[in-house]
């Protein structure tokens, strides 16, 4: 049984989210968690089966930080994942390594679990130093976490280029970047972590992702918005 993660982003209003419960309560939801907007996290609690996660959380704990939700706040909601360092925070935040431990340091303290996002953009893939980026972006947190801790993570390798392209790598190409992540987290810091394939996950292909036995799972995006599609993907991950 494969890890089914929807990132819903900021794609759904009020009555869309309530529509989307409504239509996925056939699914099997045993593996499948739902990052939520903030304001909607609580309907997906009292109306649903899904497993919920937030898309983000504060560097800080409670107190003065206007507009952010930390840590202790997800927890009292019943928030039991976090997505940490989705390209989108990286680009359009400018949201740093440092302030990713800080935010992995907070959700295991309240035990949620971190959804680490890793991986490349198109120059750094045509230039051919993906796995110096990811190798990087994986050390330049790891090294900071406490080792206890670092099984508690979930990476997500997600290469910029195909999010939201319609663009997928091979699938060997994925295989060979999801072994890359494990050894490496395996050799340098002895912890095996689940490792999820992100970025243009879609109805159209998830059956020739499914052949890859190193992913763990997925992050899906634009298709965790659309009920039909997501219940077709989730029926495809129940084994």
């Amino acid at each position: 049984m494969k890890l089914v993660v929807g990132n819903q982003k900021t794609y759904l209003n009020r009555q869309d989210v309530v529509n989307f419960i409504n239509k996925t309560r056939e699914g099997h939801c045993e593996n499948v968690i739902i990052c939520a907007s903030f304001p909607y996290i609580d309907l997906y609690i009292e109306d649903s089966n899904y497993i919920i996660g937030a898309q983000n959380v504060s560097v800080k704990g409670n107190g003065a930080s206007t507009g952010e939700i930390s840590a202790e706040q997800l927890n009292s909601l019943g928030v039991s994942y976090s997505i940490v360092a989705h390209s989108e925070r990286r680009s359009d935040n400018k949201e740093t390594s440092e302030m990713f431990v800080d935010k992995i340091n907070n959700l295991v303290k309240y035990d949620i679990r971190p959804i680490f996002c890793i991986g490349e953009n198109l120059d750094q893939r045509e230039a051919n130093t993906t796995k110096d980026i990811v190798g990087r972006q994986i050390i330049e947190v790891f090294d900071k976490l406490n080792k206890e801790d670092l099984e508690k993570i979930v990476v997500a390798y997600e290469p910029v280029w195909a999010i939201g392209t319609g663009k997928v790598p091979t699938n060997d190409e994925i295989e060979d970047m999801t072994n890359y992540i494990k050894d490496l987290i395996q050799d340098k810091y002895g912890a095996r972590v689940l490792v999820l394939y992100g970025g243009s996950v879609n109805e159209k292909n998830i059956d020739e992702l499914n052949q890859i036995e190193t992913v763990d799972g997925y992050l899906i995006g634009g298709a965790s918005t659309k009920p039909d599609e997501f219940l077709y993907i989730m029926s495809k991950c129940e084994k």
